[in-house]
């Protein structure tokens, strides 16, 4: 959900909460407990109509961090146990 927020974003384009849960491949009813979920974890809030949703600036803040990290390159050394 975060992800399909972040590219919405990145387009200019708001989500519903509907079209949100229908990207995630999320049933109606569990999708919009995740919803929930992500409002009081404080990533997304809901827009002034009540329907669409945005990530916080906090979320954008930890996505953009996440997607700058180089990919796989802490798995490239593996300690080995004596």
């Amino acid at each position: 959900m975060l992800l399909h927020l972040f590219v919405a974003m990145a387009n200019n384009a708001v989500l519903s909460e509907e079209k949100l849960c229908e990207l995630s491949h999320a049933g109606q009813l569990v999708g919009r407990r995740w919803i929930a979920h992500l409002v009081k974890d404080g990533q997304i809030e809901g827009r002034h109509d009540g329907e669409d949703v945005v990530l916080t600036a906090t979320a954008i803040d930890r996505l953009q961090d996440y997607l700058r990290r180089p990919a796989g390159c802490e798995d490239l050394f593996v300690e080995q146990s004596a």
